[in-house]
């Protein structure tokens, strides 16, 4: 039986007791270094969620995430500086923003190739990392933002770490549920659509150019969303941590993890957070072999399973389908261009 056949009411009893699984883990790992690595795997696992959005259930490549993450981290630590806006709305406004410039983005970039793409979401990303690092007046430039208020609820201030940790894995939570089921109804149906075949997406009547735009809007949300919990969980904001190595690092999670898959988005977050923690505290110097291991592993899933550890495997989604897709495409265009 595979994960796909149980039951839903069992597949969410066991997303409930992972949750639960996770939320005790504070109380019974010693010291502080753990607690603190979890709380930031959980944060980088909703951005490989959000990108999984967009590259994983829709096939468009985008590289710029990091520039989303940044986007919610500097609305959520400006609104709740300057103007006292409490942290819940902060975390809104962090996702709208970056949800709302995802979308506004989408709309030009969809006139370009694939390929293309993710030329220009790598633009924006450095965009944006150019502007944070000089505009001083606003973002303090190199020098960041220090002192951001710790997240708090109801009036309480999230300063201890439990309270982080339970707050961050309360709000991934949420978005996991969400995005799980936006994924199975109507709208993940039409992003897998044009994943597979744009061409009869739109010959079955699906808006292409709508359900892109959503999704770029979504998966934007959802980094937006991370970004705030990223600058008050660290109380500090800086141009250094949302760079181009950061983009492809949310993609290689998502890949490793599993392409349209809710938990391979978790998973791939777990292998590219904890096995390098852990390589650190044993093996200081195994830690600068972290790059040449995450290459050879994608390389050797882009040959064994190109849809990751979690995601949909099979002839059909395989690079024999890619083939075929691009001799079909060949051959229809040949056949337009006769007919003219």
């Amino acid at each position: 039986m595979t994960a796909s056949s149980l039951p839903a009411w069992l597949e969410r009893l066991g997303g409930v007791a992972f949750v639960v699984l996770v939320a005790i883990l504070p109380l019974v790992l010693p010291g502080r270094f753990w607690p603190h690595v979890l709380a930031i795997t959980m944060i980088y696992a909703i951005l490989a969620l959000g990108q999984n959005v967009i590259t994983g259930w829709c096939g468009l490549l985008t590289l710029g995430q990091a520039a989303f993450l940044g986007l919610g981290a500097y609305t959520s630590a400006l609104l709740t500086m300057n103007f006292g806006v409490p942290w819940p709305l902060a975390l809104l406004a962090a996702g709208v923003v970056a949800g709302t410039c995802g979308a506004l983005l989408a709309i030009p970039c969809l006139r370009v190739r694939s390929d293309f793409l993710s030329l220009v979401t790598i633009a924006f990303n450095q965009m944006f990392f150019v502007i944070a690092n000089n505009w001083m007046g606003l973002t303090r430039g190199p020098m960041g933002l220090p002192s951001v208020p710790p997240m708090s609820l109801f009036g309480f201030d999230m300063r201890s770490q439990q309270a982080q940790f339970w707050t961050i894995l309360g709000v991934a939570a949420l978005i996991y549920f969400g995005v799980s089921r936006l994924t199975s109804g109507p709208i993940g149906r039409a992003w897998s659509m044009i994943r597979d075949d744009e061409i009869a997406a739109r010959a079955a009547g699906v808006q292409v150019t709508f359900y892109k735009v959503l999704a770029f809007g979504v998966g934007c949300f959802i980094c937006g969303l991370a970004g705030s919990l990223y600058a008050h969980f660290l109380r500090l904001v800086s141009p250094d941590m949302f760079n181009l190595e950061e983009s492809l690092l949310m993609m290689q999670m998502a890949i490793l993890g599993g392409l349209a898959s809710v938990p391979g988005s978790a998973l791939g977050a777990a292998l590219m957070v904890l096995i390098p923690e852990a390589l650190r505290s044993s093996e200081p110097w195994l830690i600068t072999l972290r790059p040449g291991i995450a290459g050879a592993l994608l390389v050797a899933l882009m040959i064994w399973r190109p849809n990751g550890l979690l995601g949909a495997a099979g002839p059909e989604r395989g690079p024999l389908h890619a083939v075929r897709g691009l001799v079909r495409t060949a051959s229809l265009k040949l056949a337009m261009a006769r007919t003219r």
